[in-house]
Order: C-alpha cells, then structure tokens, then sequence
C-alpha cells in the first residue's frame, strides 16, 4: 500500500510539474520571439502559443489531482486519537 502511494505520488509530482512547464513555455517563447520578431508578432505568437498550451496543462493538474495522495488519512488519525484519550 506504502509503495502504491508513493507511486501515486510520484505521478502527481510529475504530472504538476510537466504542466508548470507548459505554463510558462509561452513566456520563454516571448523572450525569445522579442530578439527575432517584430513586438506585435511575438506578442501574437505567444499569444497563439498560450492558447493551444494552456488547457493541455489544465488537464494535466486535473489528472495530477486524481493522483493526489495529501492528508486524507489525518482526520481520521486525529478522531481515534481523540476517541482513545476521552475513553470511547
């Protein structure tokens, strides 16, 4: 069960961070697209760029968040800690 968390973990960790990166892809295409085009067309390029990206990264963390593996299991262990102190 540990090493199945940890995978699942693993995923998501892989998963948010791949789409952080497409995130800010466009932004990199912007400093880079300032030097060899005109503003307005690097504007328009990243601007593109941006839009084709950024729902392919909104999926991403939606698939990250099936992957999850945060504090689901700690209010649980808080209830029976309670319950033992108070004798039920």
């Amino acid at each position: 069960m540990q090493a199945e968390t940890l995978k699942n973990g693993r995923v998501a960790a892989f998963l948010n961070r791949s789409a952080l990166c497409l995130l800010m892809l466009p932004a990199a295409c912007l400093f880079w697209a300032l030097h060899a085009y005109p503003p307005r067309d690097a504007c328009l390029l990243c601007l593109i760029l941006a839009t084709y990206l950024w729902p392919f990264a909104g999926v991403l963390f939606l698939v990250s968040a099936g992957f999850h593996t945060g504090t689901a299991g700690r209010p649980r262990e808080k209830g029976t800690r309670w319950r033992e102190a108070h004798g039920h």
